[in-house]
């Protein structure tokens, strides 16, 4: 049976209702902010701050999958959460809400969340107010100077800047900061966060190896995304050279990352061996195919690389050529799109035994040569013996069947370290998902996305229930097999742990069957999600 949600305790009881009464002052419009700040003296009087920050937390419901409305975040909710040490803070774009800024003080904030609107109406009011004008926005530029102690920046929509000058000036803790489809966004912002305004000479005397000091505070900025902003490859260049501790860095879909280091070392591979310069990346994201000379400079100025993602060309030669310059890494999260499979075969041979994860994807555009068999598997599974994420994403594609699995005889392997496992867009069949899923005791999430999942009926899952496989599941999502009621109840007794899985809307299990599963599930007081907006989510992606 699904695990029981646990019994609150009377303290966080107690806490939860205050969360409540509070958000209930906060969104109803009689509460005057006088009254609410009686209120707030009396819990500063009455309850230790970190208990407070506990409070506004719950006030909010932060969690990264919920869904919080807009007509939460006003002045009370401001109010609330900067007197009461709140850690987390949500600012939504108002006309109303951005002067207020001004009398709040954001010292006890660490994350910090600014979302504007893309509505028409939300447009047009902040043209109305001239977002565009420093001086319409002084209360926000305010606030952010109280923010000495962020170390989480998210803001989509609703930056410009001015307000990376700021942060620049005023964060010295920040160390995560996302900034996305801002438009007022440009290079000269992100300069001033590194604290470089370049000259005619930075670039040649970066590539002379000359150390330029940053004005900036923040210095310990550690993930820093710029996308569908109008920072360009230049703002890459300056952000990798000033800030050291930088181990993930995106700018935009039009740059490229070979070209920030192209730019930073110069274009002449012969000049490559030369150059002596470290970099602290830890991600590298390329999503165009890029050259082989290009990647050994990187691979070359980024020793501690652990994470990457390349696009392919599909031809063995230059895909094999490609993937040896990752020889001399540790990486232990390898994406590769539109791959040769004999080439990443041959990487796996030699490096596979470092690998955590491994992302297989071929895209709408792959070469027509390009397939995964059952052989292929196979060797994935001998040379990636330490496996916990595995994705396969064929587009579509079957996964050829080019040999029976019984012809393997006593080589025939198995994965048993995963502990996430997704098919999308792979038409398999129940003898490959045995070999998928047979026998790892450790798999907590299983993702199936495929076009041909209508082959897993009860049957299917009972075996598979039968090799002790699943035990250990905690998140299921299978969209549109022919699963029935009788095969979720054998799930249900089989997966103590499960507490995510469906939707169970596109199982073969008819409306009044879900919801009187739906009022077992209350009646038990299970701890189980079975038609969640989370659920649905996995659907879009």
């Amino acid at each position: 049976m699904p695990p029981h949600k646990q019994v609150p305790s009377l303290q966080s009881s107690t806490l939860k209702l205050v969360a409540y009464l509070l958000r209930r002052l906060c969104c109803d419009w009689n509460v005057s902010t006088d009254k609410l700040q009686s209120v707030i003296d009396h819990i500063q009087v009455h309850i230790p701050p970190q208990i407070q920050a506990l409070v506004c937390r719950t006030v909010l419901q932060y969690s990264t999958n919920k869904i919080v409305f807009p007509e939460l975040l006003n002045q009370k909710y401001l109010m609330l959460c900067t007197q009461l040490h709140a850690k987390y803070l949500w600012i939504n774009n108002s006309q109303a809400l951005v002067p207020l800024l001004k009398e709040l003080d954001g010292y006890s904030v660490q994350i910090l969340k600014m979302v504007g609107s893309n509505s028409e109406d939300i447009y047009l009011e902040s043209y109305m107010y001239g977002f565009q004008k420093g001086a319409q926005l002084e209360g926000l530029y305010h606030f952010l100077r109280t923010l000495s102690n962020l170390t989480m920046l998210k803001c989509s929509q609703m930056c410009d800047n001015y307000m990376l000058e700021i942060i620049s000036q005023s964060c010295p803790h920040l160390e995560d900061l996302s900034i996305e489809m801002c438009t007022d966004v440009d290079d000269e912002g992100v300069f001033y966060l590194a604290g470089h305004l370049p000259t005619p000479d930075t670039y040649s005397r970066i590539r002379r190896g000359a150390q330029i000091p940053s004005k900036s505070v923040c210095t310990k900025l550690k993930k820093v995304n710029f996308d569908y902003t109008m920072a360009s490859t230049a703002s890459a260049v300056m952000l990798l050279h000033l800030c050291p501790l930088v181990e993930e860095l995106n700018v935009t879909p039009d740059v490229k990352i070979e070209d920030v280091f192209t730019t930073l070392h110069g274009s002449d591979p012969e000049r490559y061996p030369e150059v002596k310069a470290k970099y602290t990346l830890k991600v590298i994201h390329t999503y165009t195919e890029i050259d082989e000379n290009e990647l050994a400079l990187i691979v070359r100025t980024c020793p501690h690389l652990e994470d990457v993602t390349l696009r392919c060309n599909g031809v063995e030669r230059k895909d094999r050529n490609l993937l040896a310059n990752l020889l001399s890494l540790k990486i232990i999260t390898l994406n590769v799109m539109n791959c040769n499979m004999l080439a990443l075969l041959w990487y796996l041979s030699q490096r596979g035994d470092h690998l955590l994860s491994l992302t297989i994807q071929h895209l709408t555009n792959s070469p027509a040569n390009l397939t995964f068999t059952r052989t292929h598997l196979q060797k994935v599974i001998q040379t990636c013996p330490k496996l916990q994420k595995f994705t396969l994403k064929l587009n579509n594609n079957p996964m050829q069947p080019d040999l029976p699995y019984s012809s393997f005889g006593s080589q025939m392997s198995y994965f048993q370290s995963l502990s996430h496992l997704m098919l999308e867009g792979a038409a398999v069949t129940p003898e490959d998902l045995t070999v998928l899923v047979g026998k790892c005791k450790k798999l907590t999430e299983l993702h199936i996305l495929i076009h041909n999942l209508d082959m897993l009926n009860d049957q299917v899952l009972y075996s598979l229930l039968d090799s002790g496989s699943l035990e250990s599941l905690q998140t299921l999502f299978l969209y549109r097999p022919m699963l029935t009621l009788a095969g979720l109840k054998r799930l249900l007794d089989r997966c103590p742990h499960l507490h995510t899985l469906g939707p169970i809307s596109s199982w073969a299990i008819e409306k009044k069957d879900r919801e009187a599963l739906m009022k077992e599930i209350r009646l038990n007081n299970w701890d189980l999600n079975i038609e969640s907006p989370e659920m649905m989510h996995l659907i879009i992606q």
